[in-house]
């Protein structure tokens, strides 16, 4: 009986070529174009995130000045933080500089006493830096706790405490949180958070204010 020889590696290669040579080419021009439009995409974010810083670093300063108004609408030719965030922001397609005019638009609400719209924009706050989203969960507590909310803000300044990495800020948002408990008469649930402030965060102005609030507390628990 002969003996079959079996083709090499090469010849192998190459009849696959032949054969599905097709299928290759489709393939490649695939991958080609992935890699020109994640280059584009690239490219593109980078161009978009220059706008969006311009754009903000022309209207940032009206918030330094109080101007609220004039930096939520713009002024002439300047857009405001409303219109940069509409174009710049989002959860998968924002720019940093869109995402900060966001936050920056809810605590442009939340300074002129529009509690309910600032809520609203604080919810769809969008930001990589955990410090600025904690920020943002924050800022949906300050508008519960001024609506008399006192559960819901309890529960954003805990969400808060726990996204934030600075130590300073967790004691700040858990001192917040005791706080919104202690207006709800539930001073069993203030108390055991200031005593976990105190323990955890010595030192901090959260524990600080801990300690007053749990001396004005203790004679009804």
């Amino acid at each position: 009986m002969e003996q079959s020889i079996k083709p090499s590696t090469e010849e192998n290669f190459l009849y696959i070529a032949i054969k599905y040579k097709g299928a290759i080419i489709s393939i490649l021009v695939v991958l080609l174009s992935l890699g020109a439009g994640t280059f584009f995409w690239i490219q593109h974010q980078k161009k978009t995130e220059q706008e969006a810083s311009l754009q903000l670093s022309r209207i940032a300063p009206r918030l330094d000045q109080g101007e609220f108004l004039i930096a939520i609408n713009g002024e002439d030719k300047i857009p405001g933080l409303k219109k940069i965030a509409e174009k710049y922001a989002g959860q998968y397609t924002g720019t940093p500089s869109g995402n900060m005019a966001n936050l920056l638009l809810a605590n442009a609400y939340y300074s002129l006493g529009e509690f309910d719209t600032a809520l609203k924009v604080f919810k769809t706050v969008s930001i990589a830096n955990n410090d600025l989203a904690a920020a943002a969960l924050a800022g949906t507590g300050d508008c519960y706790f001024n609506k008399n909310q006192f559960g819901a803000a309890a529960e954003s300044y805990q969400e808060a405490a726990k996204k934030a990495e600075s130590t300073v800020l967790k004691a700040e948002y858990l001192a917040h949180a005791a706080n919104s408990y202690q207006q709800s008469n539930q001073l069993k649930k203030a108390a055991e958070l200031y005593t976990k402030i105190i323990a955890d965060y010595p030192g901090s102005t959260g524990a600080s204010v801990a300690q007053g609030s749990l001396l004005q507390i203790s004679g009804n628990l």
